[in-house]
């Protein structure tokens, strides 16, 4: 009886993992992509903070707005720029996000 149940374990589980395998590779690059990203923005956050510290601080010395104003309109800064792409994209982190992407669509 205890080798019938190990056997029908063993079978009942050889067939779930098979079933999920694709579904699982497909949510692992999902997965691994989220984190790539995440990466990237955080490594774009460290960059963009001196640039809305420079903001804050402009905004405040040419008094055109309260402190609660300037922190908004500081924080609100994304890098993009006028006529251009959005700055840090070119960092490591923001290049391994965009490799992984396009080979994923490949």
């Amino acid at each position: 009886m205890r080798s019938l149940l190990a056997v029908l374990l063993v079978m009942l589980t050889g067939t779930v993992g098979m079933a999920a395998e694709p579904g699982d590779a497909r949510l692992r690059d999902d997965e691994l992509q989220a984190e790539l990203d995440r990466r990237c923005e955080a490594a774009r956050q460290l960059k963009l903070a001196p640039i809305r510290e420079e903001i804050f601080a402009e905004c405040l010395e040419k008094k055109q707005g309260d402190e609660t104003f300037c922190r908004r309109n500081a924080d609100g800064y994304n890098g993009n720029r006028i006529g251009g792409s959005p700055r840090f994209y070119e960092l490591p982190e923001c290049q391994a996000a965009f490799e992984n992407r396009n080979r994923r669509r490949s």
